[in-house]
């Protein structure tokens, strides 16, 4: 079992179906990226660049998009001093799946290396 397996396993009832929702969508929208817990979470990456991940939280399942403030998308908030934005979901019926993977799909095509901290497209 991977570790974002076992963290998937170890999270809150409230937020399991959620976070099974996530992954699996996540998994079909980026085939290519490698995945891992990162910073207590699950991350996924693309060539070794951060792109998106969740994290089980008291009030619902956070998605933070790494590039995500360069998406011009009104559904995800803005979230600290550099490119992440990110959305919360409460339980499966929140989750607009025509947005979800319209940010996924975003999230190939707007990353910010912050590495160098210059856009890649």
């Amino acid at each position: 079992m991977s570790d974002v397996e076992k963290y998937n396993a170890a999270a809150s009832a409230e937020n399991s179906a959620v976070i099974g929702f996530l992954f699996k969508e996540f998994q079909q929208a980026l085939p290519t990226a490698t995945f891992k817990v990162w910073h207590g979470a699950p991350v996924w990456f693309l060539e070794d660049i951060p792109v998106v991940g969740y994290q089980d939280h008291t009030h619902g399942t956070k998605v933070l998009f790494w590039s995500g403030k360069d998406f011009s998308e009104p559904g995800l908030l803005g979230l600290g001093k550099h490119r992440a934005a990110g959305i919360t979901y409460t339980d499966v019926a929140s989750i607009n799946v025509e947005d979800l993977r319209r940010y996924l799909r975003l999230s190939t095509e707007i990353i910010w290396d912050y590495r160098s901290l210059r856009p890649t497209k």
